[in-house]
């Protein structure tokens, strides 16, 4: 990880200057711009889930009826009249310096002074400063030379969960090709396997099934697990991919899960943790699941610990961990997943977010870098993928602007490495 080196002329941050403005669903963002002495510019904006833990950094929104509440002009002062003072001529080369500086500002537990959505888009802004000051790609910045891994692409396909107008309690029912040699070959499969799945859904439940989730996806036709995830294999097959792809599910386990009374409304009915967990095991002996998840509410490290030990695919903690280094630490020392979602906004500086992905990969987590539904064209989650090695990613469904502009950075990320560059895809699916 790299957070220092040597400008081209004066890397100190001249001007730091925030606005705002909307997401990929129209609801206020903070964007922010930082310009070195030497004339390098960084931008960084915050995107906002529709699934949001409760253990993440704080969104700071200004309540009352404009933009329903969420506008964002408050963090936007913020930014203006009090970070913007603190770091004009503090070097962009210092990444570690800067957010420091920024957590020290605002002095609170979650980021709810200046708000998480602040202070996150001025440490991502930053960051591509310096990467730009230097004259080199954000991931070569943050992950030196050994850069050189292209993620697993993941297509949230099918959406359910919290997702408006969903019939399903589970939240996102993902494709992942396999036996593909690159990056590109595994986008297409994606998108072909996508545009079946749409003929398919209209096909054998009627046109009016084919409405779209919010992250892009077909919204589930069915509120029966085994009936998506057949759905998905027969797509699969009818577009001339059968035995090729992977299966994964976001259950989300959180927002069906009846705090104070320990149990999940799932179906209908009252679902204990053991009930679950059996349900889901049913699932993975049936389908060819390579990734559960959230599968249970969002404070269960023991029930994670106890799922990691009996399943034998990838357990992935993102309510769980919230990208969070010292919820990471409690869930390593539990043997609590073995996997962890890397969304940086989640803990609120680019610093926090590389220590959380760097503690992973040293006790043998799976990193997994992942988009919010509600974000920009120029998300850096794709660089910061690459930079940190994740073997996979999910950025929803190969369809929108916003989703595809994602895919298209490492589609030339995957060009510009060249032979230097390996698909993970290569050695995860092996054999």
């Amino acid at each position: 990880m790299i957070f220092a080196g040597k400008g081209k002329k004066d890397p100190r941050i001249s001007t730091l200057k925030a606005r705002e403005i909307l997401d990929s669903k129209a609801r206020p963002m903070v964007e922010v711009d930082v310009w070195t002495v030497e004339g390098s510019m960084g931008r960084g904006a915050s995107p906002c889930g529709t699934s949001v833990g409760s253990h993440e950094a704080f969104i700071l929104r200004d309540g009352g009826s404009r933009f329903g509440g969420l506008g964002v002009l408050k963090a936007v002062e913020n930014v203006n009249e009090i970070i913007s003072p603190a770091l004009k001529g503090r070097s962009v080369l210092d990444q570690r310096a800067i957010d420091h500086l920024l957590i020290e500002l605002d002095g609170t537990p979650n980021k709810s002074r200046l708000g998480a959505n602040a202070i996150y888009s001025v440490s991502m802004a930053a960051a591509r400063a310096a990467a730009n000051s230097l004259g080199i790609p954000l991931y070569r910045y943050l992950g030196g030379a050994g850069a050189n891994r292209l993620p697993v692409p993941m297509f949230n396909m099918i959406n359910g969960g919290s997702h408006p107008d969903a019939t399903m309690e589970f939240q996102e029912f993902l494709l992942i090709p396999a036996k593909v040699g690159t990056y590109g070959e595994a986008l297409r499969m994606g998108v072909e396997i996508f545009s079946q799945l749409g003929e398919m859904i209209g096909r054998k439940k009627g046109l009016k099934s084919l409405s779209i989730g919010s992250s892009a996806g077909y919204a589930a036709p069915t509120g029966e697990p085994p009936e998506a995830l057949e759905m998905l294999l027969l797509a699969a097959k009818e577009a001339g991919y059968e035995g090729r792809v992977k299966l994964g599910l976001d259950c989300a386990a959180s927002h069906f899960f009846q705090r104070g009374e320990d149990y999940y409304r799932f179906q209908g009915k009252k679902f204990w943790r053991e009930e679950i967990i059996r349900y889901l095991e049913d699932l993975a002996r049936a389908y060819p699941l390579f990734m559960i998840e959230d599968p249970l509410e969002e404070d269960d490290f023991e029930g994670f610990a106890e799922m990691t030990r009996r399943f034998k695919c990838l357990i992935v903690g993102d309510d769980l961990f919230v990208t969070n280094p010292d919820r990471l630490k409690k869930g390593i020392a539990l043997g609590s997943a073995n996997g962890m979602i890397l969304k940086p906004n989640m803990v609120g500086t680019l610093s926090e977010a590389m220590d959380a992905a760097d503690l992973a990969r040293k006790h043998g987590y799976w990193v997994v870098g992942s988009g919010r539904a509600g974000g920009s064209l120029d998300d850096p989650i794709p660089e910061i993928s690459v930079a940190v090695g994740a073997p996979l990613v999910k950025f929803g469904a190969p369809r929108t602007g916003e989703r595809l502009a994602k895919q298209n950075v490492l589609l030339r990320i995957e060009e510009e490495l060249g032979e230097s560059g390996r698909f993970a895809g290569v050695d995860i699916f092996a054999g």
